[in-house]
C-alpha cells in the first residue's frame, strides 16, 4: 500500500512510518506539504497518510488537526504513533572548532543552549536529513549538523556531541490517515468532533454528563472557535472504545440529542509506548493547593490597585 507523508525521504515523518503496526509493506509517497497529504487521502480510496498532530514542546498542532476536522470529508485517523528522538551534534572532523550550526528551524530551538554555550551561528534547512547532507557536501570541517543518531550515522559523519537539545527528547505523535475505520483491537481510542447548533450556558456540561452516564472515559478536548458562526465552537474529543463498542455508539446517540452534530474522525488503536508530555518535570508554577493555608491566601487576596 502507498503511504503519503511530507517529504524529503529521511524526514521525522518518514522515520514514523517504520512504527505503525497495523499495516505492512508500505510504499512511502513523499508529498510538499501537510494540506497535499490530507487531500490526496480525502479524495484516493485505499491510500494512506501519516502526518504529526501533537509534539512535547508545542503540544496539539491544531493547523494539522483543522484539516482533518474542516477541508477533509473522507478521512479518518487508523492508527497513532510516538516517535522519541534525541538530537546529536555531527560533524567531518570533531578535532577542528565548530563555527556554523545547521538543521531544521524547530531543532535550532530546542538546541538553543547548546547554540549559545559554544557561540554558533545557525543556518536553517528543510530537515535534519538535508542538515547531515551539506555538511557531507561542503567539506567545510567548521560546519556542523543537528540531527537524530539514525541520521547522522547514515551519513557517516563524525560524532561532535551527544543529547545537545534543552530537554532529553522531542516526542511527536502522528496518525495514520485513510478512508476507512480501523478493525477493534479491544484496547482503542476514538476521535469525534461535537459542534453545537446554539451557543449557551452549561452545553460543555452536558457533553460530560453524557459520556459519565455512558461509563465512557474522556482522554482529551480542545474547543475551536468557528470563524464560520461568530459565537459557535466545535470541540475535538478523545476518549477510550471504538465506534462499534455498544455503549459508545450509544454515546454517540445521545450526544446528537443534545442539539449538535458530531463528526467522527476516527477509531483507532491505542499507543502502548512512550506518551507525549510537557518538557517540565515540574507542576505548573503558580498552582494552588487548597490544603495549605499559603494557598487560600492566594485564593483569597485582593487585587492589585493600578
Amino acid at each position: 500500500m502507498i503511504i503519503a507523508y511530507l517529504g524529503p525521504e529521511g524526514t521525522s515523518d518518514h522515520r514514523a512510518i517504520s512504527l505503525l503496526r497495523s499495516v505492512s509493506d508500505l510504499e512511502p509517497l513523499p508529498m510538499t506539504s501537510i494540506s497535499d497529504v490530507v487531500e490526496t487521502v480525502n479524495f484516493t480510496p485505499q491510500l494512506l497518510g501519516i502526518i504529526p498532530l501533537e509534539n512535547s514542546t508545542d503540544g496539539e498542532m491544531t493547523t494539522n488537526l483543522d484539516k482533518l476536522i474542516f477541508e477533509a470529508e473522507n478521512v479518518l485517523i487508523r492508527e497513532e504513533v510516538v516517535l522519541a528522538e534525541s538530537i546529536n551534534a555531527y560533524c567531518l572532523d570533531p578535532s577542528i572548532p565548530p563555527v556554523t550550526v545547521v538543521s531544521h528551524p524547530l531543532i535550532l530551538d530546542l538546541c538553543s543552549n547548546y547554540i549559545k554555550q559554544h557561540s554558533l551561528t545557525v543556518r536553517h534547512c528543510l530537515s535534519t536529513t538535508e542538515a547531515a547532507q551539506i555538511v557531507l557536501d561542503e567539506h567545510d570541517p567548521t560546519l556542523i549538523a543537528l540531527a537524530p543518531p539514525v541520521v547522522g550515522d547514515a551519513f557517516d559523519l563524525e560524532l561532535v556531541a551527544n543529547s545537545v537539545m534543552n530537554v532529553p527528547d522531542i516526542r511527536t505523535r502522528y496518525v495514520m490517515i485513510g478512508r476507512e475505520v480501523a478493525q477493534p483491537t479491544g484496547d482503542d481510542r476514538t476521535s469525534v468532533v461535537i459542534t453545537p447548533n446554539n451557543d449557551h450556558v452549561g452545553f460543555l456540561s452536558a457533553v460530560a454528563a453524557k459520556f459519565a452516564e455512558n461509563d465512557v472515559n474522556m482522554n482529551h478536548i480542545l474547543s475551536r472557535p468557528l470563524a464560520a458562526k461568530v459565537g459557535n465552537y466545535s470541540m475535538h474529543i478523545v476518549f477510550e472504545g471504538h465506534i462499534t463498542d455498544l455503549k459508545v455508539q450509544a454515546l454517540m446517540a445521545d450526544l446528537v440529542t443534545l442539539d449538535a452534530s458530531v463528526k467522527l474522525l476516527g477509531s483507532y488503536p491505542r499507543w502502548r509506548g512512550v506518551e507525549v508530555c510537557t518538557p517540565s518535570p515540574n507542576l505548573p508554577k503558580g498552582s494552588v493547593d487548597l490544603n495549605l493555608e499559603r494557598s487560600l491566601t492566594m485564593l483569597t487576596r485582593p487585587p492589585i490597585a493600578k
